[in-house]
């Protein structure tokens, strides 16, 4: 396997790894558990922010280093709208409360606002990781021909 394809092998686990966080988020409203929601929810961001900078191949694990380095790579530069940044911040922020609170709780349609969030931005960065593939795959056979 070569280095694009084991790239894309990469992306593609992560983007199924959003997909399996809002899934959750979703199975959590159901069930009221609306802190869960909007901890899943950012964490399906989370991922494809990981994802999208892999295809820069930058590579970090530390949330706030994350966020910083997608705002510098991706929302400056006019790939994804600049609400998405304050999206995010409102989705780790509401993560922390969900997770770590006990006196402040999210109310369900915070919860419900930060599931459609996250579907929104997983869903543009998507789009955006399938166009990278796509374009590296064509690439990687324009190589192949050159050689």
């Amino acid at each position: 396997m070569n280095r694009r394809e084991k790239l894309n092998k990469q992306l593609n686990l992560m983007i199924d790894k959003a997909h399996r966080a809002l899934e959750a988020a979703r199975v959590l409203l159901r069930k009221e558990d609306v802190g869960a929601v909007s901890s899943k929810s950012y964490y399906a961001v989370f991922h494809m922010l990981q994802a999208a900078l892999l295809t820069k191949e930058l590579s970090f694990s530390r949330h706030l280093t994350v966020m910083n380095a997608f705002s510098n790579q991706f929302i400056k530069s006019g790939i994804f709208p600049k609400e998405f940044s304050k999206e995010i911040k409102r989705l780790k922020r509401n993560r922390e409360v969900g997770d770590y609170e006990y006196l402040k709780t999210i109310q369900r349609e915070q919860a419900e606002k930060d599931l459609k969030s996250a579907e929104n931005i997983v869903g543009a960065i998507e789009l955006y990781i399938q166009n990278f593939m796509t374009e590296s795959k064509e690439q990687y056979t324009e190589d192949d021909r050159d050689n």
